[in-house]
């Protein structure tokens, strides 16, 4: 009989044991996903919202008043970044809404994808999640102006907060980018830097210069 090492059984337990946590949160966040409503489709060209009912210059305040008044869920704060975020359903994925703050006014939408570390979630949910977005925006606001593949996770530099802009569509009040992220950041159970990936859609609202 094969005896484990200290080393060993540590390596071994510390594997076992994220797999015996994380599979609760995995099944919490896919009966989650599936209890939220389809969202509000993106704002069409012309439109005096960035998405949601939010506008740009919305407080703080404001922006999670609109939200919850839109049937939004599950909103909460990120002080220490200055963001609020929400979640929404598209085409049965789930997204979050993040919303930027710059001098306490409302600057920009990011939608952001599912996060994960594991060597398939870049093909079998970031690529995925990608193409949808990809698919919706186009429906929208047409032909990007500028595009290229689905890329590489090995040509997607690590912790560029930019990462890869795949896809850019420039109309007459809004610039969006569908990107591709990679980055790292520290496991709490074994205390290791761990590579993540995702993909996200910036909404950047071009102010009218005549107002």
């Amino acid at each position: 009989m094969h005896c484990l090492h200290s080393k060993e059984f540590t390596i071994h337990y510390k594997i076992v044991n994220r797999l015996f946590f994380s599979l609760p949160c995995v099944v919490f966040s896919i009966c989650l996903s599936a209890k939220l409503p389809e969202s509000p489709n993106l704002e069409e060209s012309g439109s005096s919202f960035i998405y949601g009912g939010l506008c740009l210059g919305d407080s703080k305040d404001v922006v999670l008043s609109k939200l919850r008044k839109n049937g939004f869920i599950q909103i909460y704060e990120e002080r220490d970044v200055g963001v609020v975020r929400c979640a929404i359903r598209w085409d049965g994925f789930r997204f979050e809404l993040v919303s930027k703050f710059k001098d306490g006014k409302l600057n920009l939408c990011l939608i952001e994808g599912n996060k994960g570390w594991q060597d398939f979630h870049y093909h079998d949910v970031v690529a995925k999640e990608w193409e949808a977005l990809k698919l919706r925006l186009g429906k929208i606001y047409g032909r990007p102006t500028s595009q290229q593949k689905f890329p590489d996770l090995f040509n997607v530099p690590v912790n560029d907060l930019g990462g890869v802009v795949t896809n850019v569509w420039k109309v007459e009040d809004r610039l969006l980018m569908l990107s591709v992220r990679r980055y790292e950041t520290k496991d709490c159970c074994t205390d290791q830097l761990l590579e993540f990936s995702c993909c996200t859609v910036l909404i950047q609202p071009i102010p009218n210069k005549k107002k």
